[in-house]
C-alpha cells in the first residue's frame, strides 16, 4: 500500500481505480507521409543549393575585382543573364523547399496521436490468503 501525499494510506477500490496512460503510437503510414513529404523539401532545398552555386559562378565570370579595361561582350551579357536566372531559380526552390519542411513539421505536430488512459476499478474485494512464508492475493478487476 503507498502513501498518498497527506500521508494516509491509498486502498484501490471502487472509489480509487487505477488509471493507467499510455502515449499514443503514429501509424506506419503516417510515419511515411512524413518522412516523404520531409524528403521532397530537402530535394527543393538541395536543388536551391545546386542553383545557388551555379548563379555564384556565373556571376563570378562578370565580376571583376580590379577593373579590366575591357569592353562588355556577348559573352558576358550572356553569363551575367544566366547568374540573374540562376539566382531566381534558387530563390523559387528555396522557397519551395522551405515551405514543404515546414508543411512536413505541421503535419508531424497535427497528426501527433492522443494518449490511451484506461481505468481499472476492483469488481469484488480482494482476497488475501495466507501461505507457508507469505500470502496470495487474488481478486477480479473490470477493465
Amino acid at each position: 500500500m503507498a502513501d498518498s501525499p497527506v500521508g494516509t494510506p491509498i486502498v484501490v477500490g471502487e472509489d480509487h481505480p487505477i488509471i493507467v496512460t499510455t502515449p499514443g503510437e503514429r501509424s506506419t503510414d503516417n510515419i511515411e507521409f512524413v518522412v516523404g513529404l520531409t524528403g521532397v523539401g530537402l530535394v527543393l532545398t538541395g536543388l536551391g543549393v545546386f542553383y545557388n552555386f551555379d548563379s555564384r559562378s556565373a556571376s563570378n565570370a562578370v565580376n571583376a575585382v580590379m577593373p579590366t579595361g575591357q569592353p562588355w561582350t556577348t559573352g558576358d551579357q550572356i553569363d551575367y543573364d544566366d547568374a540573374h536566372r540562376y539566382a531566381h531559380d534558387a530563390a523559387i526552390f528555396y522557397s519551395l523547399g522551405g515551405a514543404v519542411l515546414i508543411g512536413a513539421l505541421v503535419t508531424w505536430i497535427a497528426t501527433a496521436p492522443d494518449d490511451h488512459t484506461v481505468v481499472i476499478r476492483p469488481h469484488a474485494a480482494p482476497t488475501i490468503a495466507p501461505t507457508p512464508g507469505g500470502a496470495v492475493l487474488g481478486g477480479s478487476w473490470r477493465f
